[in-house]
């Protein structure tokens, strides 16, 4: 599946599935916060979330917002946006943002 994700749309993604993989790369700062990718950075094997995480992060540096996903892969950034939804609020855009990438990975029946 092809889908275009605008710069916003793909820093949220990485921050669910990163908030699912291993949330210590999320490392907050004086605005916000940053994204250290240095765990994975060496490793021999990456696991399939970090592997999309590596495509995710890949398409942001590159500035292009067309990725192809698998269906697994749109599965997991659709699970990992729900959870990250859930997990304090959220200002009305950024859910709105959610959810319009969550309904654009979800195959339509």
């Amino acid at each position: 599946m092809k889908i275009e994700l605008t710069s916003d749309e793909l820093i949220l993604a990485i921050v669910a599935v990163v908030r699912a993989v291993n949330p210590k790369m999320l490392i907050a700062d004086g605005e916000g916060f940053t994204l250290d990718f240095t765990p994975l950075i060496g490793k021999e094997s990456l696991t399939r979330d970090e592997q999309l995480l590596v495509k995710l992060r890949s398409a942001a540096e590159a500035e292009s917002g067309s990725l192809e996903f698998n269906e697994e892969e749109a599965l997991r950034v659709t699970s990992t946006l729900e959870r990250l939804e859930s997990l304090q609020a959220w200002p009305a855009d950024v859910l709105t943002m959610s959810r319009a990438i969550r309904a654009r990975l979800t195959p339509s029946a």
